[in-house]
């Protein structure tokens, strides 16, 4: 055997072979991975038979080493192609040991492994060609060799020539990842066949960005490129970018690494000595990874020097940049080399979950998706969940009865710290404390995006109407727009796909999203600067502002846009200190003791008591139950009448609010009175002639006529028409009002000629949907169906006078009423079911309009007939049982529900039923008590105190049932 050159080559051998075998072990999978996953990529399965040729010739060479038949100065002409061997097998191993799965691996496991496998097809068939090359070689010497030593030295060195193998040195490859490499990665396809898709196009510079909110996992995206996509001999660099200082001690450790001279020289350029390297032929092929590169002055600012001037460019290197900020992923790399992150589906986010868990129990699923969902797909949030419980021996529900308690629970469990390799070590790991660092970093730097930020999060996180923050983001279009431009570059806002120009109100704008953990984040910050409560009342202000805009707005607009400020109203109000929400007792927050009112506001910074009341004010329009609007309401006025005194308009238009509520709740005594009160106050603070002493009156008119009061009520009808007619004249829309509630008194009364007379007269005067629409119920109420008819086609063909949805759902709705009067069920029935539908998905299935569609569909599928009492069953049962539905719909359905009872035989049902409403006190209040009272008597022989007035114990229903009920549907007064 020959010398040190000998024993060097046999070492390679040894070791090549070695690693052949153990490759050889791992390739053996293939064949288990191909019968549980589809698709394992050919060149896995092709490379089965070239290992063992690669390891025939390495020993055959070995042998021959042994021997004596190749001297010292062919092993070390053999060594380059030996040692290419060794790289090609390991480069080759490496690839097996991360694509193939184990033995017992779970289904999810062995899919995404072959998801992996599938993008290094390529690679493996790369180096496959090159070990053919080298069986070649090694095959064609140890046939052609001649006996001579001497002469085997020549035709090596001339072999070696022929194919291209030279030992010439090729550039080091280096591998400087200061980040660890997690098994557990999951989702994120689209984005890394982005990425690979960027990064494959061979000899030319490549720039990439990958964006997105801190926590969401871009570090984990490259580092998962780096391990199963990068290119093979390519050398990897990484720099975490965050400062000034550590680029510029990434940047010294890389020259350090590679041997630039005069790297440790205080004086040196270190920036552009290791730009200069990256640039030069030395570097052979290479990826370069800037990491959290968030600070935009940083990078392209003055104060710097502009960073990015010594960002390198090369053919043989692409660079990989990741920031929170889109606008400096945009600068760097352009749009189309951007990548955003988003949250992870709920699919992705269980898979993580339950991947890091370990294999999960199927009782866990519902704590399993709750969690996912709380957790808003943060990949940070999710793992910093994941290693609370796995430290404290603690489970999934109890984790989710910690986070769901309150919100400083919440922010605690999101500021505990934990061990995390894949992320940089110097950075703060709770989602808490790295979404602080942004908005720390906003504050300093873009104010106005800062205090945005803070104004968002005062709100609900969800559709945050444009109209609440322009002023904060600078008021100007073009302020606003670089405003919120910067908070959606941070990822912590998006612009909803829904608000087209289109659809958009100027008192709504865009909307936007802010994710509910940064919200949560943002709050819990302004806490700690003790100026959260600054914010409240910066937010509330601005909704009174917008509530005032509005409320000069035709009805249904107003009702539109008051239903999408709704979730916003209730999230203010209920927030501390106010907490309007959380109690059922009347009470003065304490906020508002000992303040200072001026021109009806509070001083600035304080939570201003007029504002607060007008925002719970609004909320009794929209989806909330009568008796917590009450409720809610006392509670306005209470504040009021603290802060601004009782006979303040303010106060007025809540104490009006209240006579409302009772009157819907069936207290008219009481609200009568509180009606008196309030038209009297505004009758004193602004004028008899004021629009709102018109409304307060109107709303009086109202209660009158419920409790039957019809002189008193055309009395006062006549006073107000009088008043309108002298200030505003007799075509304003507040005088055309007044005119057809005295003509609606007069039908009530049984004056229909002189009610006709007056329709009359307000038929020349009605000009907008509006007024006609309501002087077309009125034509209904006097049994005028044709006239009706005609208005309310008129109007369904003026498609500009309907553009608003609420009128076309009203004329809809008022149309089947003409319909079902006129006895053509099947034509109202269609209507109906039209009306309901659009209430459904315009106000959701438990709002009182909605509730109120159910029932008048109901009422005319009963008079259709048997076929449908399963359906009027149903409905009305709803509308009975609804958590919106008033004392007096609540016992409309309930009549409803008597008799599909009585007619499908129900009796005892019934009985229970009319025993119940015939003695409610609000039977004796309503008009149309009487039918219980009827029903009781003539079908089961009950007076109204539940004693039997037959000896005999009583009628048997089956006699009288039908005979009763049909008598009432030829005069049924309660519907």
């Amino acid at each position: 055997m020959s010398g040190a050159e000998a024993l060097v080559a046999i070492g390679i051998i040894a070791n090549t072979v070695g690693v052949i075998d153990f490759s050889s072990k791992i390739i053996g999978r293939i064949k288990d991975a191909g019968e549980n996953v589809q698709n394992v990529p050919k060149a896995f399965r092709d490379v089965q038979s070239t290992l063992p040729l690669l390891s025939h010739a390495l020993n055959q060479t070995q042998r021959r080493i042994e021997t004596g038949a190749l001297d010292e100065e062919a092993c070390s002409a053999l060594k380059p192609v030996l040692q290419d061997c060794s790289s090609d097998i390991s480069q080759l191993n490496g690839i097996f040991d991360r694509c193939l799965p184990k033995d017992g691996s779970s289904k999810l496991h062995r899919g995404w492994k072959a998801a992996i496998s599938l993008r290094q097809d390529k690679k493996v068939e790369e180096i496959s060609e090159l070990i053919q090359k080298r069986v070649q070689f090694l095959t064609y010497h140890h046939v052609a060799a001649p006996q001579s030593s001497a002469m085997a030295t020549n035709v090596l060195s001339a072999n070696i020539e022929a194919m291209h193998i030279t030992n010439e040195k090729s550039p080091k490859i280096y591998s400087m990842i200061p980040v660890q490499w997690a098994e557990d990665f999951i989702g994120r396809h689209e984005q890394m066949s982005s990425l690979t898709s960027i990064l494959s196009q061979p000899n030319k510079h490549h720039r990439v960005a990958v964006v997105g909110l801190g926590g969401i996992g871009k570090t984990r995206l490259v580092r998962q490129y780096i391990e199963t996509q990068r290119e093979p001999n390519t050398s990897v660099f990484w720099i975490h970018a965050g400062t000034a200082e550590r680029m510029g001690s990434g940047s010294r450790d890389i020259a350090n690494e590679v041997g630039i001279q005069g790297c440790n020289d205080p004086d040196t350029d270190i920036l552009k000595k290791v730009k200069d390297w990256f640039e030069g032929e030395s570097s052979g092929k290479w990826l370069l990874i800037y990491d959290n590169v968030d600070d935009i002055d940083l990078m392209y600012g003055q104060q710097h020097g502009r960073l990015a001037a010594y960002i390198p460019r090369s053919n043989r290197g692409s660079i990989i940049m990741t920031t929170r900020n889109r606008q400096i992923g945009i600068k760097f790399a352009t749009v189309k080399n951007t990548i955003s992150l988003s949250d992870l589906t709920e699919a992705d986010s269980i898979s993580l979950m339950t991947t890091r868990l370990g294999e999960s129990n199927p009782e866990d699923e519902p704590e399993l998706k709750r969690l996912v969902q709380v957790l808003g797909g943060i990949p940070l949030a999710i793992n910093q969940a994941i290693s609370f419980i796995q430290e404290n021996g603690s489970n999934l529900a109890r984790y989710l009865e910690l986070y769901e308690a309150n919100d400083s629970n919440r922010v605690e469990l999101l500021s505990q710290d934990f061990e995390d390799d894949t992320r940089d070590h110097e950075l703060k790991n709770p989602i808490a404390s790295t979404w602080i660092v942004t908005f720390e970093y906003m504050k300093a730097h873009q104010p106005l995006a800062a205090d945005t930020l803070c104004m968002m999060s005062m709100f609900d996180a969800q559709a945050i109407p444009e109209a609440f923050i322009s002023k904060t983001a600078g008021g100007s279009p073009t302020a606003v727009e670089r405003t919120l431009g910067v908070l959606q570059a941070y990822s912590l806002i998006n612009l909803r796909q829904d608000t087209s120009t289109d659809a958009r109100h100027e008192h709504v704008g865009r909307t936007f999203d802010l994710h509910r953990l940064v919200r949560l984040v943002t709050r819990n910050w302004l806490t700690e600067w003790s100026n959260r409560d600054m914010w409240l009342a910066r937010a509330i202000d601005m909704m009174s502002i917008r509530y005032d805009e509005i409320n000069t707005l035709d009805e249904a607009t107003q009702y539109k846009i008051t239903l999408q400020y709704m979730p916003h109203a209730l999230i203010l109000v209920s927030s501390p200190p106010l907490s309007l929400q959380e109690d059922e007792e009347v009470h003065v927050p304490d906020v508002f003791s000992g303040q200072t009112i001026m021109n009806d506001h509070a001083e600035d910074g304080a939570i201003c008591p007029s504002c607060t009341g007008k925002i719970l004010a609004s909320m009794i329009e929209l989806n909330l139950s009568v008796s917590r609007c009450l409720r809610m309401t006392q509670k306005a006025i209470a504040i009021c009448n603290l802060c601004l005194g009782g006979y303040h308009v303010t106060t007025l238009s809540l104490r009006g609010t209240e006579a409302l509520c009772m009157d819907l709740l069936g207290d008219f005594s009481r609200a009568e009175m509180i009606h008196q009160e309030v038209l009297v106050g505004y009758e004193s603070a602004l004028g008899s002639s004021n629009r709102s002493t018109l409304i307060a009156g109107f709303g009086l008119v109202c209660n009158l006529q419920i409790q039957g009061k019809y002189d008193e009520a055309e009395r006062l009808l006549l006073r107000l028409e009088k008043t309108a007619c002298q200030e505003y004249g007799q075509a304003d829309s507040e005088t055309i009002k007044v005119m057809q509630a005295l003509s609606d008194n007069m039908i009530s009364q049984g004056r229909d000629e002189e009610a006709l007379e007056k329709c009359s007269e307000i038929s020349t005067l009605v000009k907008t949907t509006s007024d006609k629409l309501k002087l077309a119920k009125v034509y209904t109420r006097c049994r005028q169906y044709s006239s009706a008819e005609a208005m309310l086609l008129n109007l369904l063909k003026d498609e500009d006078g309907l553009r608003e949805d609420l009128w076309l759902d009203d004329v809809w709705s008022s149309l089947a009423d003409v319909y079902f009067n006129e006895r053509l069920y099947d034509k109202a029935e269609s209507l109906q079911r039209q009306v309901l539908t659009h209430r459904q998905h315009t106000y959701g299935r438990d709002n009182d309009r909605t509730q109120e569609a159910m029932f008048y569909l109901a009422r005319t599928l009963y008079k259709l007939g048997p076929d449908n009492y399963h359906e009027v069953e149903f409905l009305a049962l709803k509308v009975k049982e609804a958590s919106s539905a008033t004392p007096i719909k609540s016992h409309t359905a309930a009549w409803c529900l008597a008799k599909v009872w009585l007619r499908s035989g129900k009796y005892d049902d019934a009985k229970k039923l009319a025993l119940q409403y015939g003695h409610s006190t609000l039977a004796e209040k309503l008009v149309d008590a009487t039918p219980w009272v009827k029903l009781l008597g003539d079908v089961w022989g009950i007076n109204p105190d539940g004693i039997d007035i037959y000896e005999s114990g009583g009628l048997d229903p089956q006699d009288t049932a039908d005979r009763v009920l049909d008598d009432f549907d030829q005069d049924d007064r309660i519907w």
